[in-house]
């Protein structure tokens, strides 16, 4: 006779066991997955829509124009189409273009395309999700490509920003004589404020805090006559002033190197005189320059202008120096982010002064006012007259230089012998 609750038991061994199995093979089956069920796509992938529509130049087959006519392009990526493609053969070849990824790398011009509308945006405009709306890709692949495009112009970097060698200081000379009747004088320095668009979370944020911004950062550029960027200094706070950033400049600690003893170059007051440097005289407040030495700072004052134009003309096409929209925080890297976007659009300037890149006068920022110069430079040296007789002191010893222009200009007759 057989039992049948020993059947029932085997049997529900059996099943037991088989359960056991299924459930081992179901927690082996969800625990090497990320998601329990099926997500679907969380994006299309790329599309080259976007690239392919906006460096279309020629007519369609139907005969209407191309997306983008000449002046839209220019508006958007702050360039002509004949700059774009020069500068594209410059970096196209780039190493980091070519790295061995899963994933094979979108073209450099569409990398371009986007870096240049990011610089070309100011404030919170020049943003990854911004530029994620505009060309319909991931934030992380634009960060890729901004970065990649970023080291690329910055390799280009010792070819584009040089300094004039002897022969071209004498050209350099000759063309500022021609039109500016100063003899010798190879460049002109001005300092210039880039301003944060937010305020930065580091130790030292105070210091960032500028007279003319909330927070900015100071820069120091020279500029020959071409309006071409031959030397920047930047990564001060906003409120260090002109004249010690360019004491950290090696044009002030080896001159020699860069002037000889016949070169110079022009600035305002803000800079001190020296044997390589001719600034303009300085009056405290509630005061009034010698008319001889307001004749000197007119015509010192038409060739500065040149300075104004060429900084103008840098934050005018690349927008987004007039708002930096970095966090500068105690990582050295946040301010080197900022520092890298800079070097790109001097060095991207000097590319487009070379290309003969004209931008709409419009875009053109006027740097500061001329009318508030004397104001501005009464400010940074202190208004009390006994200050200002101790700080003339100090030029002096330093003005031989000056004393020789404005004899020669004494000379010709631009000057009152008074």
């Amino acid at each position: 006779m057989v039992d049948d609750s020993d059947s029932d038991m085997e049997d529900l061994n059996v099943l037991d066991d088989t359960i056991t199995g299924l459930l081992e093979e179901a927690h082996k089956s969800v625990s090497s997955k990320r998601y329990l069920f099926n997500r679907g796509r969380y994006r299309k992938g790329f599309s080259a829509t976007t690239f392919e529509r906006d460096l279309a130049e020629e007519d369609n087959d139907d005969g209407t124009p191309p997306w983008l006519s000449d002046d839209e392009f220019l508006q958007k990526y702050r360039m002509h189409r004949d700059s774009f493609k020069a500068i594209l053969s410059l970096i196209k070849d780039n190493p980091a273009f070519h790295l061995k990824w899963k994933k094979k790398q979108a073209p450099v011009e569409y990398q371009l395309l986007v870096f240049l509308f990011y610089i070309g945006t100011s404030g919170s405009g020049a943003s990854f999700p911004r530029c994620r709306q505009m060309f319909g890709i991931g934030r992380g692949t634009c960060k890729y490509f901004i970065e990649r495009v970023s080291k690329a112009i910055r390799s280009l970097r010792s070819q584009v920003i040089t300094w004039p060698n002897r022969q071209e200081r004498v050209q350099i000379a000759r063309r500022f004589r021609n039109k500016y009747d100063f003899i010798n004088m190879i460049a002109i320095a001005d300092g210039t404020l880039f301003p944060l668009t937010y305020q930065p979370e580091s130790d030292d944020a105070p210091d960032y805090h500028g007279r003319k911004f909330a927070y900015s950062m100071t820069c120091m550029i020279v500029n020959d006559d071409n309006k071409k960027i031959r030397y920047y200094l930047s990564g001060f706070p906003g409120c260090v002033h002109d004249n010690r950033v360019y004491s950290h400049t090696p044009l002030f600690q080896n001159p020699n190197d860069y002037f000889g003893n016949n070169f110079y170059l022009l600035s305002d007051s803000a800079i001190s005189n020296s044997s390589s440097v001719v600034a303009s005289f300085v009056c405290p407040k509630g005061h009034k320059l010698p008319e001889r030495q307001e004749q000197f700072n007119t015509l010192l004052g038409r060739a500065r202008v040149l300075s104004e134009h060429t900084i103008g003309m840098l934050k005018g096409r690349f927008q987004i120096l007039k708002s930096m929209p970095m966090v500068i925080n105690n990582k050295k890297k946040s301010v080197k982010r900022i520092l890298r976007i800079i070097d790109c659009c001097v060095i991207l300037h000097n590319l487009l002064i070379d290309t003969g890149d004209i931008i709409p006068p419009d875009w053109i920022e006027k740097e500061q006012d001329s009318s508030d110069e004397e104001e501005d430079d009464c400010s940074d040296v202190g208004t009390e007259i006994g200050e200002y007789n101790m700080i003339n002191q100090v030029q002096n010893r330093n003005d031989d230089r000056r004393q020789r222009c404005m004899d020669y200009f004494t000379d010709m007759g631009l000057l009152s012998n008074e």
